[in-house]
């Protein structure tokens, strides 16, 4: 894999808006950002790491 080929969609600070988002396309950043919790605002749910 090239330094500029990315596996998962980006995360602004840490924070991901997975609302639409298939379960195992969550599930996925899930595992690869360890640490997670989900967050609900606005109608829209959120999935945030704790690093």
């Amino acid at each position: 894999m090239s330094a500029g080929t990315r596996t998962s969609e980006p995360m602004h600070n840490g924070i991901i808006e997975v609302s639409d988002l298939e379960f195992d396309r969550v599930r996925r950043y899930a595992r690869e950002a360890d640490d997670v919790y989900f967050e609900r605002r606005g109608g829209h749910t959120f999935l945030v790491t704790e690093a």
